[in-house]
């Protein structure tokens, strides 16, 4: 069975930013993403999302939050239980 590899929060902010300075250095974001997964040994798929996550937790894009989604996943718990 496969395994999914983790990685710690410090290789992923790593792996952010890096995509976010050397994406002007490549054609398009993507080119960039597919570069730093390639170098990080994660799949770029992978990489894309978590881009995104810090885009929309820092405001910089819509969607929920993950301190929202955790929020929300509490809350759903808590009815569930009643």
């Amino acid at each position: 069975m496969n395994r999914r590899p983790v990685y710690s929060k410090d290789v992923r902010e790593r792996a952010v930013r890096l995509v976010l300075i050397s994406e002007h250095d490549h054609s398009s974001r993507w080119a960039a993403t597919q570069s730093v997964a390639s170098k990080i040994g994660c799949s770029p798929e992978t990489l894309r999302a978590w881009v995104n996550k810090l885009e929309v937790d820092s405001g910089a894009k819509p969607g929920i939050t993950t301190d929202h989604a955790k929020r929300i996943k509490e809350l759903e718990r808590d009815l569930s239980r009643a």
